[in-house]
């Protein structure tokens, strides 16, 4: 059991179905009332009254914004969406949505977890179901890093906070009526000992599921009025133990934006100093970065959540290319954009990929491991390769070459 720390808002489930696998990249996000809590340095601390519901408070968009309801995600998957890592896609994705002048968006962070990611599923006949980010079906046989084989056993307790979470929701929605078609989703990481390295929540006693975000009625919650859902007795947390940071993106003209990005800076690096979750627990060390979420309604919408990460968890360095390293002929510059964006942080995700696939990692497994690679390439650096002009067909040899060598390396290694 991980010792218990009393922080001022506490946190947060499984038979499964057969195995299915999906690509991510089918639900990648792309046409393309306030809170009461605030951050106090880099360890913010979080209010035990919750939030007055945005719904019943009428919380407004930026002026002369109105939220589009349409769905875009894809209807019938419940995993979790992309979260883009670029600032200025965020923007790009506002801007075309809604086409407003002088936008601001208020943002809520939290701590960005450097774990495995892993969902809890529960259908409305209490049917559960644990997935990972590629799997929608993990079980005792098929598994990753244990966390099916540690969750599946807490039915009960998984169900308990279910009930509190549609408790919850139906206190902030008394005007609405919940879908009990739909499933209530605890969107989490999995974390602690031997899931990764160099952070400090790996040196935690053991294993655990932080829960980091909520779907009721096949929509995104706001982080902060689920803030208490958690039973930290059997080794379930909630992100709030690391507490919010609260910022405003403000995109009006370059220089308002531009320091809204050192803002946003300052913030991931004070977390990568010091993780504030694995903090809570009385381990000091080095944290990954901050999940930002735009207020409701627009939280609804992955489009407008942020993930900002330190130095060296980044998984691209193609915002540092000069100009004078594009000029050159497209083969050239589509191999030195590669050389920036395929990190070694972003080809050690694909080699994960494979284990969470339980794909074996041999000489065949090098097309399954380069496939990820590009299309994750292609997905995250979607605008960057518009803005620089990188040719897609010799960005695609050049990310091959690359990944490959890198495989065969690991390969040899292992």
């Amino acid at each position: 059991m991980l010792p218990t720390v009393k922080t001022d808002a506490p946190a947060q489930t499984m038979e499964s179905h057969l195995l299915e696998e999906i690509d991510v990249s089918r639900i990648q996000l792309r046409d393309g009332g306030e809170s009461t809590t605030q951050t106090q340095g880099p360890h913010p601390q979080v209010m035990r009254e919750q939030p007055p519901s945005p719904r019943l408070t009428g919380y407004p968009l930026p002026d002369g914004i109105q939220l589009d309801q349409t769905k875009e995600i894809a209807p019938h998957s419940t995993l979790f969406p992309k979260i883009t890592g670029s600032i200025d896609e965020l923007v790009d994705n506002f801007s075309y949505k809604y086409g407003a002048e002088d936008p601001i968006i208020k943002l809520t962070g939290t701590v960005k977890l450097h774990g495995t990611h892993a969902d809890i599923v529960i259908e409305s006949n209490n049917t559960i179901r644990i997935q990972s980010r590629n799997r929608l079906s993990l079980n005792m046989e098929h598994d990753n890093y244990n966390v099916a084989a540690s969750l599946l056993p807490l039915k009960e307790e998984i169900l308990e906070l279910r009930d509190r979470v549609k408790h919850r929701w139906q206190e902030g929605n008394i005007f609405e009526k919940m879908e009990e078609n739909k499933p209530v989703i605890l969107a989490g990481e999995w974390i602690g000992p031997g899931v990764q390295k160099k952070v400090a929540i790996a040196s935690l006693p053991k294993r655990c599921f932080v829960l980091l975000a909520v779907s009721v009625n096949g929509e995104w919650q706001d982080d902060e009025d689920y803030a208490e859902i958690h039973n930290e007795k059997v080794g379930i947390y909630n992100i709030s133990r690391g507490g919010f940071y609260k910022e405003v993106l403000d995109f009006k003209d370059p220089e308002s934006l531009e320091a809204c990005k050192e803002k946003l800076l300052a913030h991931t690096l004070d977390v990568e100093r010091e993780c504030p979750f694995a903090k809570s627990f009385g381990v000091s060390g080095v944290g990954e970065g901050i999940v930002w979420k735009a207020h409701y309604p627009l939280s609804q919408d992955p489009r407008f959540w942020l993930k900002t990460k330190g130095p060296e968890h980044r998984i691209t360095r193609t915002d540092k290319l000069k100009k004078a390293e594009l000029n050159k002929d497209g083969v050239e510059r589509a191999r030195t954009f590669a050389e920036a964006a395929v990190t070694e942080m972003r080809l050690q995700q694909a080699w994960d990929y494979l284990g969470e696939m339980e794909i074996k990692r041999d000489k065949p497994g090098t097309q399954t491991f380069n496939k990820w690679l590009i299309n994750d390439v292609e997905v995250e650096e979607k605008k960057a390769i518009a803005d620089m002009g990188v040719d897609k067909a010799a960005l695609k040899k050049a990310v091959n070459a690359i990944g490959k060598a890198w495989y065969f390396e690991k390969l040899g290694k292992a």
